[in-house]
């Protein structure tokens, strides 16, 4: 990456968006380096990241030495489904209508590669984010499990349509909406009540 890219406040590994304190017109950062005796970070801009001596790039930037490469093994076994088995799929683009699916999962693929590099040693590891692939027949192509709603059943008979109300009653979903709404209510300032 070409350091006249991106400032500091945006490569710095301690910078982070303040997302309660920004704006569209004006986006805040925080600090994340602590020291021990501080409990919150610290608001930050552009000027005082140019200047700090504590900056790390959350980036690989170059020049590096290196001094090993890890390559680490793909690990294709997923959370417990059995590579073949029988999936309903809802994709989630327009272009599918919301429509489900019989496919076949084909076990967590590397949907891109991963690579890090611990600078101490020297050691540039070579890995990959894998993901549920299921071949969906009728589409002839390969849904990921990051861009669709699934499930895995036993046979053709159990595939029925994935409604907008099972997708709002997955645990995380759930858990998505209470934490906006808890957003939204400290967000709204209580009214004043009023002494008569």
């Amino acid at each position: 990456m070409s350091e006249d890219k991106k400032k500091k406040i945006d490569r710095c590994r301690f910078s982070h968006l303040d997302w309660k304190n920004s704006t569209n017109e004006n986006v805040k950062h925080k600090c994340a380096r602590q020291e021990e005796e501080k409990k919150e970070w610290e608001p930050t801009d552009e000027a005082r990241c140019e200047k700090c001596e504590h900056f790390k790039s959350r980036y690989i930037e170059f020049p590096i030495t290196v001094n090993e490469i890890e390559d680490r093994p793909i690990d294709f076994r997923g959370l417990g489904h059995q590579q073949g088995c029988l999936v309903k799929i809802r994709p989630c683009g327009k272009e599918y209508g919301d429509k489900t699916y019989l496919g076949f999962y084909l076990g967590d693929l590397p949907l891109q590669n991963t690579i890090s590099f611990n600078e101490e040693k020297g050691i540039l590891k070579v890995g990959t984010h894998n993901n549920p692939a299921i071949f969906v027949p009728e589409l002839r192509k390969i849904i990921w499990g990051c861009e669709s709603w699934w499930g895995e059943i036993e046979s053709e008979e159990q595939l029925r349509d994935i409604t907008d109300d099972d997708i709002s009653n997955v645990w995380y979903v759930k858990m998505m909406k209470q934490l906006h709404e808890k957003d939204q209510q400290q967000e709204t300032p209580a009214e004043e009540t009023k002494e008569e």
